[in-house]
């Protein structure tokens, strides 16, 4: 496992679809990411969480925390995500890419990264974001609102890897059958 997928974690606070966190579980699988934390003030329903496909490691190895605080207490940069909106914000935001540059960075230096995902209502609170160096946000289109919390955990956790060394080989490119061998059953 890489050191950037063993020094980065996924923190899902107030998060109350079991589906969600099954979505954002399966996003952590599917890109090699393990450490996952919940805040919540009540127990989370896993069993629930049938998103989770290829994932249930995780929801099982998953730990709870009742605080932000606590749940960031070991991560020496917290990047928390924010869709904007008409919030005033106390903190820097950089686009994903730029926050993706600077969380690899820091991994690089063996320290633990904590990336905050809020509420699937409300997001994060100012409250929770005190917890946060910097804000993150996903480039939307003018119309996007915000996005599901698995979907954003997938895209960002997509932008950390996506120039890793350990991706899924593509297969070898074959010449491309032309019309005629398709059509006989030659291709």
């Amino acid at each position: 496992m890489d050191f950037l997928q063993t020094g980065i974690t996924v923190v899902l606070v107030r998060a109350r679809n079991p589906l969600n966190i099954g979505a954002a579980a399966r996003a952590m699988s599917n890109f090699g990411f393990t450490d996952l934390r919940i805040v919540s003030d009540y127990d989370v329903p896993f069993e629930n969480a049938r998103s989770a496909v290829n994932a249930v490691h995780l929801l099982q190895g998953a730990r709870q925390f009742r605080t932000v605080a606590e749940a960031v207490a070991d991560c020496s940069l917290v990047y928390g995500t924010t869709a904007l909106g008409d919030r005033r914000l106390e903190h820097s935001v950089d686009v994903l890419r730029e926050a993706g540059d600077r969380i690899r960075a820091h991994a690089c230096t063996n320290a633990r990264a904590a990336i905050l995902f809020g509420s699937e209502k409300t997001g994060l609170s100012n409250g929770e974001m005190s917890y946060c160096h910097r804000l993150l946000t996903i480039p939307m289109h003018e119309n996007g609102v915000s996005m599901n919390l698995g979907q954003a955990v997938g895209v960002c956790l997509y932008e950390l890897v996506r120039e890793s060394e350990a991706q899924r080989a593509l297969p070898e490119t074959k010449r491309p059958a032309t019309q005629e061998q398709m059509a006989r059953g030659g291709g």
